[in-house]
């Protein structure tokens, strides 16, 4: 295999990895919205405190998908 085609072949994976990074941050933006609503419109304590919980999550989720794309802008892999 010649090197071009390696390197076409990484740029392909590598393209991929960052739309998979885009629709999860995408997925859990709008969790996050639907647990921010959900708590507005929630009738007892214990249903906002799952919410919360998932928020929590959600927003934790978001950091760290947001950490792997500017590691990948540093790494100059980042082409979305």
């Amino acid at each position: 295999m010649s090197m071009f085609c390696i390197y076409e072949r990484y740029l392909r994976m590598s393209k991929k990895f960052n739309e998979n990074l885009v629709k999860a941050i995408e997925a859990s933006s709008e969790a996050a919205g639907i647990c921010r609503q959900a708590m507005i419109d929630a009738n007892d304590e214990s249903c906002r405190a799952m919410y919360s919980a998932i928020l929590k999550d959600c927003e934790k989720h978001l950091d760290m998908l947001k950490g792997e794309v500017e590691l990948h802008k540093q790494q100059k892999k980042w082409d979305v």
